[in-house]
């Protein structure tokens, strides 16, 4: 799970503030109680009707040997057992939980991943237990080569750049950069952070211009 905010020390370009809201309005929404307009919490069938869809996104994934369902407000909430990866939903169009096949380092269940969109701003989240050591540095940037070859014309984005916490632990790498999807300008985002043998990797993907809050 991701908690992000801006960095004082830069100053920030409209589009990278926009998207540090959305992000902050993330994991605002993952992490307390859903209220409605008038604030009040939610009732006892809107936490039920998100434990429901919960234990779906569990079922669906057949993660429950992995998974399992920590909902106890309106925002369903799920949490990888091995690593305390915690996960939060948002949009049943891009909400998904992954089980990566094992490999010959990494066993079943030992890398997995959460999906998942908030407005216009796409979030992934990746729990990994590799057999041997590898530094914050060597994956972020396998995650930047893998942008790259994507997206040949990526362009390294520095500018305001957001501090961040993963599973509640400071991120030791953050990479950004500038993008284009459908002719879009986005802004992507690589977070890493290691936390005892469980490397902890998030994405963000959102539009990089534009007021995306309206």
């Amino acid at each position: 799970m991701l908690f992000l905010k801006k960095r004082e020390e830069f100053t920030v370009s409209n589009r990278v503030a926009a998207i540090a809201l959305l992000l902050a309005a993330y994991s605002t929404a993952a992490h307390t109680q859903d209220t409605a307009p008038d604030n009040k919490p939610p009732n006892v069938e809107e936490i039920a009707t998100a434990r429901s869809y919960a234990d779906q996104l569990i079922a669906s994934a057949n993660a429950a040997r992995y998974f399992e369902n920590i909902t106890t407000d309106a925002t369903p909430t799920v949490r990888h057992k091995a690593s305390g990866m915690v996960c939060a939903f948002s949009d049943p169009e891009y909400d998904k939980i992954t089980i990566y096949p094992a490999a010959a380092s990494i066993g079943e269940g030992e890398d997995v991943g959460c999906n998942t969109r908030l407005l216009e701003v796409n979030f992934t989240s990746y729990a990994t237990r590799y057999a041997r050591y590898f530094s914050e540095e060597a994956i972020i940037q396998d995650t930047m080569n893998a942008i790259v070859q994507r997206w040949p014309d990526a362009k390294p984005h520095a500018e305001g750049l957001i501090t961040a916490t993963i599973n509640d632990a400071p991120a030791q790498r953050v990479a950004g950069y500038d993008i284009k999807i459908d002719g879009r300008p986005m802004l992507t985002l690589v977070l890493v952070t290691h936390q005892g043998e469980w490397s902890f990797k998030g994405r963000v993907t959102g539009p990089s211009e534009g007021d995306t809050l309206t």
